[in-house]
């Protein structure tokens, strides 16, 4: 009996350090990004019409296999434009001649999820899907002028996005990402 109890704890003991090596197979990655971002929809008709260049955005991903990750994602993103002079009706009956200028921040918080379909393979190319919902801080300033006006808020952000990576080597964790993401914030 005593023989069957140390076979059982040996057994037990392998299955457990076999875990433990599968478990060191997962490993946490943190991206660091460079993002250019172009405004669309209402926002480009209406505050901001030209890209911005002045943007970054970071993940620290979890990989859950070899095809799933999931972690958090940050950013900052920039957004500065100045129209020319103009006159704009600013009371019942004032009229102002200035130069409007509209500044905009934007930084997300977000929870998010990246597919991969060819995670398990070493090709040179890896296509990814991506989903992240989370918190979109905005600070809005508009400038008529010297005078101006702060609004500040937080609402939902959805983003999605899909692109490539191109690891450095055929077994290299670094590499280039280049991708699209949609960026939908409830402001």
């Amino acid at each position: 009996m005593k023989k069957i109890w140390n076979i059982t704890a040996i057994i037990a003991l392998c299955i457990g350090f076999s875990m433990h090596l599968y478990a060191q197979k997962q490993t946490l990655k943190l991206d660091l990004n460079y993002n250019c971002s172009f405004p669309m929809g209402s926002f480009k008709n209406n505050i901001i019409s030209d890209a911005s260049p002045r943007g970054f955005s970071g993940e620290l991903m979890y990989e859950l296999n070899n095809k799933w990750a999931a972690g958090l994602a940050f950013g900052f993103q920039d957004y500065y434009q100045k129209y020319p002079r103009a006159i704009y009706q600013t009371g019942d009956h004032e009229v102002t001649s200035a130069v409007l200028s509209n500044s905009v921040q934007t930084m997300p918080v977000l929870a998010k999820g990246i597919f991969s379909p060819f995670g398990g393979n070493k090709s040179s190319i890896q296509p990814y899907l991506s989903l992240a919902a989370g918190l979109g801080v905005v600070d809005f300033r508009q400038y008529l002028g010297e005078f101006g006006g702060t609004a500040n808020g937080a609402g939902l952000m959805l983003q999605g996005g899909a692109g490539i990576r191109v690891p450095f080597g055929k077994f290299s964790s670094s590499g280039i990402k280049i991708g699209a993401d949609y960026n939908y914030i409830g402001y």
